[in-house]
């Protein structure tokens, strides 16, 4: 006999490819899960897993199995949202992962709408990266996971994706400094001002990401140097805000409020959108409360008001073009 406990597991480790990253998902101990695997196993009298080291690839009965369990957990999943409805006066939990910048300006307002349809729905947010938002979506300890499209790897086909808005990405500068007919940060502002202009706060999350900003920091603003690196959108901007640096962020991580942002000023850049879509399993998508939350979640990424941002100035790069080398310095 195979249990759902059981499958639930061995569909978490396939995922996963290693106990280590499985025992992270399921909140279960890595000897806990080679125990069930093994279990599993001796039961259908077959190995599912290559053991290598610590990494697991799956057999031909594993890849089988995994295309079952798939179809089988979804199914149970289903049911259970299902029965919810039949439960007296209790409508169950819905988990979301997204970023902080991102939960406090969508999800106020999608928790409006679906209040008044679902008034004892209760929303359990999880203020995480995308790479753990999808990690726990696969774990299912998520319901919903709201991140970046480019974060999204291709071979997440398993959930239903809806769109939820765009912003473009900024450069974030303080109050008071003005960009907007500088050719050269190094040439054309007073000493205070270029010195903050060419302090440089990074992000230490996403490989991609850091890599992308740091082409961006070469290419436009050459003498730069990193001053701080960090891990969230507020901090980043926090420290702009102080006169420390600037930070090339998602227009949006700026907006504390509906109405109230941070004391920075933002100013356009040459670099593609941030897009911003919700991911959730596709047996949920069908039935309720979920089937609402989407559409609330949809109507509160339309309604999204991009914070003011000022004209590209002169000294940034159209993507592609070259930029001469940089004047040494004496």
């Amino acid at each position: 006999m195979i249990t759902l406990h059981q499958l639930r597991i061995f569909w978490a480790v396939a995922h996963a490819e290693s106990l280590t990253r499985a025992s992270k998902l399921l909140g279960l101990a890595q000897p806990s899960l080679s125990q069930q695997i093994a279990k599993l196993e001796e039961g259908i009298g077959t190995q599912l897993f290559d053991r290598n080291r610590n990494q697991l690839q799956l057999t031909d009965a594993g890849k089988f199995l995994l295309r079952k369990s798939e179809l089988i957990l979804a199914s149970v999943d289903e049911a259970m949202a299902g029965l919810q409805e039949f439960t007296d006066g209790a409508r169950g939990v819905i988990s979301v992962g997204a970023l902080n910048s991102i939960a406090r300006v969508i999800l106020p307002r999608a928790m409006r709408r679906m209040s008044k349809v679902f008034p004892s729905v209760e929303l359990d947010v999880h203020e995480v990266s995308p790479g753990e938002a999808i990690e726990l979506l696969y774990g299912r300890r998520l319901t919903v996971a709201l991140v970046a499209e480019d974060s999204i790897a291709k071979s997440n086909v398993s959930f239903r994706r809806f769109e939820m808005f765009s912003d473009p990405y900024v450069l974030a500068v303080p109050k008071g400094i003005d960009l907007s007919k500088v050719k050269d940060p190094w040439h054309d502002l007073p000493e205070a001002e270029r010195k903050v202009i060419n302090s440089a706060i990074q992000f230490s999350f996403g490989t991609a990401h850091q890599r992308r900003m740091e082409e961006w920091f070469q290419g436009n603003i050459p003498q730069h140097r990193v001053v701080t690196q960090v891990r969230t959108y507020e901090v980043a901007l926090s420290l702009v805000q102080e006169g420390l640096g600037v930070a090339v962020v998602p227009a949006l991580t700026a907006r504390l409020g509906t109405a109230i942002d941070f004391g920075v000023q933002l100013y356009n850049v040459d670099l593609p959108d941030r897009r911003i879509v919700g991911l959730i399993p596709s047996q949920y998508a069908r039935i309720e409360p979920y089937a609402t939350f989407i559409a609330s979640l949809e109507q509160a990424g339309a309604e999204v008001e991009i914070p003011a941002v000022l004209p590209q100035p002169p000294f940034i790069r159209p993507i592609g073009a070259e930029r001469a080398a940089p004047a040494k310095v004496g």
